[in-house]
């Protein structure tokens, strides 16, 4: 590998043979080093490998003023995030996550926290993205020791729900929360029950719930809309108390989004409502 440009001593930019580019970390890999000089691959202690062949000049920005606790960490994190879930996370994660390790650390140290008022939520729908961040905390207490409570791994879950939904930005990601919170309100309100949430048809519900608050607040339900009256029909007389919740969420969404269902997300919907509210799926007291 080729340095490309120093950070401090010990972290650099570098490229391979093939033009990729890593930001490396390691004791002294930038001491008295020039650009274009080789890489001293025996002092590398950490390699950030990105999806991009080119690493965001926000991330270069971000790493030239950030000490190399704080990527390590970084890096630790997102490491932890990909053995749990795969590698399903945009490049963006690394500047999300730098930036509010940062800022968090900073408001602990001055016994300043924060509540998360989506963190009921969070834990209920995004289970995998919220251990990512109970287990990020426990990354981060014994880098800085410095240990921080739920909110906080709710907020870092959030990063990692959004770099998961293609970095759509975090704003949408909690619009994308309440949308799902409201509609899952709907169906127990309905149906007056606790769902099951061991349950595999409640995942499949859930992560039903996520694409589509994603596709709403995205106006690519059309993309889904084949008219299917025949299916439509069918499933209408056959599920009519979940066809009938459905109707509900419907006016929900026109109401409060104005955006209306196309007849395949009914659908798809009631056969997801029938499914985790069948007998076998309510949770036992």
């Amino acid at each position: 590998m080729i340095i490309r440009q120093i950070f401090n001593n010990n972290v650099i930019r570098a490229e391979n043979q093939v033009g990729h580019e890593f930001v490396v970390i390691g004791n002294g890999l930038g001491f008295k080093k020039k650009n274009g000089q080789r890489v001293d691959e025996e002092k590398i202690e950490k390699t950030f490998v990105l999806k991009s062949d080119k690493i965001p000049q926000k991330l270069i920005d971000l790493i030239g003023e950030t000490s190399v606790e704080y990527l390590k960490v970084a890096d630790e994190i997102v490491g932890s995030a990909k053995r749990e879930m795969g590698d399903i996370f945009s490049d963006n994660i690394y500047i999300s996550l730098i930036d509010h390790i940062q800022f968090a650390i900073s408001r602990y140290r001055k016994s300043v926290g924060l509540k998360n008022s989506l963190l009921w939520q969070i834990k209920k729908f995004y289970k995998k993205e919220f251990m990512i961040g109970m287990n990020a905390l426990d990354i981060i207490h014994a880098q800085f020791g410095i240990q921080m409570d739920e909110h906080e791994a709710s907020f870092i879950a959030m990063h990692f729900v959004n770099a998961r939904q293609d970095g759509q930005g975090m704003k949408q990601t909690v619009e994308i929360t309440e949308v799902i919170d409201d509609i899952f309100n709907i169906v127990t309100d309905y149906y007056q029950i606790t769902l099951d949430e061991t349950s595999f048809n409640y995942s499949r519900f859930i992560t039903h719930l996520q694409y589509f608050a994603q596709r709403l607040l995205s106006n690519e339900q059309e993309q889904l809309a084949s008219g299917d009256n025949f299916l439509y029909d069918q499933v209408k007389d056959k599920y009519a108390r979940a066809f009938q919740c459905t109707q509900l969420i419907n006016q929900y969404l026109e109401l409060k989004h104005e955006s209306a269902m196309s007849i395949d997300e009914k659908v798809y919907l009631t056969i997801h409502i029938q499914r985790v509210t069948s007998r076998n799926d309510m949770a036992t007291s």
